[in-house]
């Protein structure tokens, strides 16, 4: 919006300006009168209107003249780097140019173009310069409302990209935060292998038969210990052995190598 409000503003400053210098040419060379109906009153109206017509020209042609380096930067005054488009120079030569031809061959002006460059004289040519003047001043007055509307547009945009980075910023972090794999679980241990329950080895005959001469008050020691229980056979097996291992206690010569034979036989099977 800034730009086009710079251009519509210096098309209307150079408008104005314009103006001002064709109604103060036709005030100096209509005698004071403004308005076609007065003018039209006037004896000799004519060369008259073309003065002022002319005057207005020449204002015109340097006053855009004058523009072509105010309008080289929105903000910037004219002295920055004046001469630095060499383009531009030839072309504001070439305008002269064809200006002054405009205005100053005999017939070409006067009656094609109908402008009388030569018959303003001097006051014409100065009342020109009001035109050039005019917009150098006015135009370059115009870039400082031009410079705060740039900043203004600036900040506006700067704030508007920061907003818009920080949204993406969240958005990307849900997404991101929603998008996430689960985390890995703990290894859970290995079971540990249950213990195979041993085999069971049977005892040696010598055990056996030292078990089965014992005398009878050991199986009765075992049902005094245990009175009416609903034991497995293997359990009241596994009870009475020791029970009559231990009534026979006092046969320890016949009992002792009975048991260190078992001892030998069952490492040796393990062994194997």
């Amino acid at each position: 919006g800034w730009m086009w409000f710079s251009m519509v503003l210096n098309g209307a400053v150079l408008s104005a300006v314009i103006i001002l210098v064709y109604i103060i040419s036709l005030m100096v060379y209509c005698d004071g009168r403004v308005f076609q109906s007065d003018i039209d009153q006037l004896d000799g109206f004519q060369p008259k209107l073309m003065n002022a017509r002319t005057v207005a020209f020449v204002s015109l042609v340097w006053s855009e003249n004058i523009r072509s380096y105010t309008s080289r930067s929105f903000n910037k005054p004219i002295w920055n780097d004046v001469l630095g488009n060499v383009h531009m120079q030839k072309a504001i030569i070439m305008a002269q140019i064809c200006l002054y031809a405009a205005v100053l061959l005999p017939f070409f002006s006067t009656d094609i173009l109908q402008l009388r460059g030569i018959d303003v004289g001097i006051t014409g040519w100065l009342l020109a310069l009001i035109g050039p003047f005019g917009c150098l001043v006015l135009c370059e007055l115009c870039k400082l409302i031009t410079a705060f509307q740039m900043e203004r547009h600036q900040q506006t945009r700067a704030a508007h990209y920061e907003a818009e980075d920080k949204r993406l910023a969240e958005a990307a972090a849900k997404h991101s935060a929603s998008h996430q794999p689960p985390m890995p679980s703990k290894p859970q241990p290995a079971p540990v292998a249950s213990a195979v329950a041993p085999t069971a080895v049977a005892p040696p005959p010598q055990v056996v038969k030292a078990v089965a001469a014992a005398p009878p008050s050991a199986e009765k020691a075992v049902a005094a210990v245990d009175p009416g229980s609903q034991t497995s056979p293997t359990m009241a097996m596994a009870k009475t052995v020791p029970a009559k291992v231990n009534a026979l206690a006092g046969c320890t010569c016949f009992v002792g190598p009975a048991m260190a034979s078992f001892t030998t036989t069952t490492v040796g099977a393990d062994a194997h």
